[in-house]
């Protein structure tokens, strides 16, 4: 069995990206997504690339949070110079040729920060799986990119470590019922510093992810079940 823990929000905050990066050093976690349009994305792939050469990154595709990298007349909320909220972005008449746009922005972002190409893609709040268009705006950019995309591969997306199921129980529970196929297991690890407390509903609950990736009966049982670690 390989298993791609991923977790999102690499540049969420400073203290959200230092728990991803105690996850990989600490605990089980192989991968992460990185936001392109965050402020400390930029710090977040040199320390990654400095201290964790090992951490896959790949790219975390966002319309719903932070400032769009490109000029928008759909996407962006004219009263913020942010992107919409997740439920207000939904209620627009949307340009995916915006949305093709901004996502392209993202990928290139990355590319010219890093030096290289992400190694897959995912989005923020689902979002390309939320409309036809979405998906195949995200379907054509990996093409394009050459790039995995978390959910359309060989790894089976794994979504339910989360919240009041973000347990060891309910993790060990997880590579059992799967442990005749490979899969991707999305997280949310990290400290939860007071930005994080003041931006996200789900803040506290990514330290006690945090621990859970990181208890050593979660290490052993990964070891005596001969569970390969990886990232795309």
């Amino acid at each position: 069995m390989k298993l791609i823990v991923n977790g999102d929000d690499l540049g969420y905050t400073r203290g959200n990206t230092y728990g991803i990066f105690q996850a990989y050093r600490e605990g089980i976690l192989r991968s992460t997504t990185a936001l392109a349009n965050s402020p400390y994305f930029e710090d977040a792939i040199r320390t990654a690339q400095n201290e964790y050469p090992g951490l896959g990154i790949g790219v975390h595709l966002t319309l719903t949070l932070g400032k769009p990298l490109r000029d928008s007349r759909t996407l962006r909320d004219p009263e913020t110079g942010n992107f919409f909220k997740q439920k207000k972005l939904w209620e627009q008449n949307i340009d995916y040729d915006e949305v093709y746009a901004e996502w392209k922005a993202q990928i290139d972002r990355f590319i010219d920060v890093a030096g290289r190409k992400p190694t897959h893609m995912d989005s923020h709040h689902h979002v390309y799986e939320k409309t036809p268009q979405a998906l195949a705006a995200a379907m054509r950019l990996a093409d394009e990119y050459g790039l995995a995309m978390r959910g359309h591969g060989s790894f089976a997306f794994v979504r339910s470590f989360s919240g009041p199921s973000a347990t060891k129980d309910g993790l060990l529970g997880i590579l059992a019922e799967n442990r005749e196929r490979d899969i991707e297991l999305m997280c949310h690890p990290g400290w939860c510093d007071l930005e994080l407390y003041r931006q996200s509903s789900y803040a506290l609950e990514r330290v006690k992810e945090l621990a859970v990736l990181c208890d050593p009966e979660v290490m052993e049982y990964i070891e005596e079940h001969h569970i390969e670690l990886c990232h795309y």
